[in-house]
């Protein structure tokens, strides 16, 4: 919050569930780490990124199959489902990131906040890694801590990323609209 009480957001902000997990991480760690947050071409994505960036991609071409073929779309969007559902269970059944540490928190493209045990302290460096449901999309990212409030026994913890990949950044982002979209229909029906 700035000092004259206003928030100043540049990403849409939302609450949700996620598997998370975090560390707290020295200077030093950072500055090491500094470049491996990018994505190497030769090194694979996820699964559950991997799937989320080429659903972006055949939308597009989706919605031409619609347009001209209905009954293939449908076929299409069944093969689509097929396909998640046995990447879900993949990922379900190996992933203890989000079977163990799913949480509530307030997420953007810019932050999060989360609950968390123990304090911890203003400029604090952390390592995160979390899930998004229900793609499962994974994202680890570099923090600092810019908040922390006791609240009813445990700590009020809100993180601005200081190294996010661009393409995390992207789907994070996607993530955040969509449900946001999905918040507003279920509001309206």
């Amino acid at each position: 919050m700035s000092d004259d009480g206003r928030e100043r957001r540049g990403f849409f902000r939302i609450d949700d569930e996620v598997g998370l997990n975090y560390r707290i991480v020295s200077a030093d760690e950072l500055a090491i780490n500094e470049g491996v947050l990018h994505i190497d071409a030769n090194e694979p994505l996820p699964l559950a990124n991997e799937l989320e960036k080429m659903r972006e991609v055949s939308r597009i071409h989706f919605r031409q199959v619609e347009k001209e073929s209905p009954d293939t779309a449908r076929y299409f969007a069944f093969i689509e489902k097929k396909i998640d559902l046995l990447a879900h269970h993949i990922m379900l059944s190996t992933d203890d990131l989000f079977i163990n540490n799913t949480q509530s928190v307030s997420i953007s493209g810019s932050g999060l906040a989360f609950t968390a045990e123990e304090v911890l302290h203003m400029d604090e460096l952390l390592e995160l890694k979390f899930t998004l449901q229900p793609s499962l999309t994974n994202i680890r990212t570099f923090a600092k801590v810019v908040s922390c409030q006791a609240q009813e026994g445990q700590f009020k913890i809100a993180v601005e990323y200081t190294q996010l990949n661009d393409d995390d950044r992207d789907l994070l982002i996607r993530h955040v609209v969509k449900k946001q979209m999905s918040d507003i229909r279920d509001n309206k029906s």
